[in-house]
């Protein structure tokens, strides 16, 4: 009985490993690569909350080149390295105001109180699939985002709750694991976001 809600989101996490496991040496290089630099960025000498703003940008950046690779369903043993950038060239300054209006705006409903800050990241969950797909500006997809999730919230929160569970667990591990996990969670995030479109 216990098990039922959670078939779901296995499922999807199932799918997109299975997805991720056509080219893993070429993704997780992607991501370990661009996880390695933004753990450099906090050697640099400037304020802390710079360093956050550049390593979400960056995080940001990097998980939109995997969405696009997955939406376009590219083989990345025969992409180039572009392909990953193609997003950041498409839509620059929204996909780089996109995790700073986010991020400072879930920290803030965070600082209030744990669950405002929560209830913003899940509504928000496909806001950089959404530019990826679309395009537009940062409050129009998070305006959208929070439709989608609105519409279908029975269905998706228990795998976005996985998916950002298994992300948070990942970031607070190790630099590492968090890079070998970001293909398998930018697959999983399109496939529900996806699913969320009908």
């Amino acid at each position: 009985m216990t098990a039922a809600p959670l078939r779901l989101p296995l499922q999807a996490l199932q799918r997109a490993a299975a997805q991720v496991a056509q080219a893993p040496l070429q993704l997780a290089i992607w991501s370990l690569g661009w996880t390695f630099v933004l753990q450099r960025l906090s050697w640099l000498p400037i304020p802390l909350l710079l360093q956050f703003a550049v390593q979400l940008i960056g995080l940001t950046v990097a998980v939109s080149g995997l969405l696009a690779l997955s939406e376009r369903r590219l083989d990345p043993r025969q992409c180039a390295w572009r392909e990953f950038l193609a997003p950041l060239k498409r839509a620059p300054l929204p996909l780089l105001l996109l995790p700073l209006l986010m991020g400072s705006l879930i920290a803030l409903a965070g600082l209030v109180f744990v669950l405002p800050g929560l209830v913003l990241l899940l509504f928000w969950s496909f806001s950089v699939p959404l530019l990826v797909d679309q395009g537009g500006e940062a409050w129009e997809v998070m305006a959208t985002s929070t439709v989608l999730v609105r519409r279908h919230w029975r269905r998706l929160l228990p795998s976005l709750l996985l998916l950002w569970g298994l992300s948070l667990l990942a970031a607070l591990l190790s630099w590492w694991l968090l890079g070998l996990w970001l293909p398998l969670a930018a697959v999983l995030l399109q496939g529900l976001y996806r699913s969320a479109q009908g």
